[in-house]
């Protein structure tokens, strides 16, 4: 059973879902799930970063069609710009150096060289192999989660040629509960982070929303919490 500490020490930092009882005896800031959603994310990032490299190679000199999203569609002039952007000095591997620098502080370790902007495999092997213990012991891990997911979103939407998926709120249909979840069309299942109700894809597409049944009530509880 949860003590009277207030409610939100028992939320993840990162999805706000209610922590298991063995979670929040372990002191964790961030739930097993968005633990290992993060470590399948840093395992997928450095196969999408070097197909980002191949990319980058063929589109110097080239303006023939590329295989992003097929084999006939075009490579848009701000595609290239933004695949240049994230391979080089300032791109992916320097934001996940950032957050490798914070994690080395809050281990009270020693900052580690600068990685080559090209480093991608050293820079998430790093993160993986201290994702447990952040989730656990550092309270500004939900926004390096988050950063981490980012990166993926954007990565991933420039493998595919699809936009990234735009992200809504939704509004828990329990009782009296006022829980918010923050989805996108292409989610199959998600949870109320205050009363722990589970929603499947079609529940979740008939739930108020901006979108929904009733783009009032959003509106109406967005006004009553401001």
């Amino acid at each position: 059973m949860y003590d009277d500490a207030p409610a939100q020490a028992h939320l993840c930092g990162k999805c706000n879902r209610t922590l298991w009882d063995t979670e929040i005896a372990a002191g964790r800031y961030a739930c097993g799930r968005c633990e290992h959603t993060a470590f399948e994310r840093l395992r997928e990032l450095p196969r999408l970063f070097h197909n980002l490299e191949r990319l980058d190679a063929l589109m110097k000199g080239s303006s023939s069609s590329g295989n992003i999203g097929g084999p006939t569609r075009e490579r848009p002039a701000p595609l290239r710009l933004g695949i240049l952007s994230l391979t080089a000095n300032g791109g992916v591997v320097t934001q996940l150096q950032a957050i490798e620098d914070d994690w080395r502080k809050a281990l009270h370790w020693s900052m580690g060289a600068t990685r080559h902007h090209t480093d991608i495999d050293g820079a998430t092997t790093f993160l993986i192999n201290q994702l447990g213990w952040v989730c656990t012991n550092y309270p500004d891990v939900d926004d390096d989660l988050r950063t981490i997911g980012k990166i993926h979103a954007l990565l991933k939407s420039l493998e595919t040629g699809e936009p990234r998926a735009r992200v809504f709120e939704v509004l828990c249909n329990r009782g009296n509960c006022h829980g918010r979840m923050r989805i996108t069309m292409r989610d199959d299942e998600a949870t109320c982070p205050h009363c722990g109700t589970d929603y499947d894809r079609d529940q979740l597409m008939r739930l108020d929303s901006e979108y929904g049944p009733n783009a009032e009530r959003l509106r109406q509880e967005a006004s009553n919490a401001a």
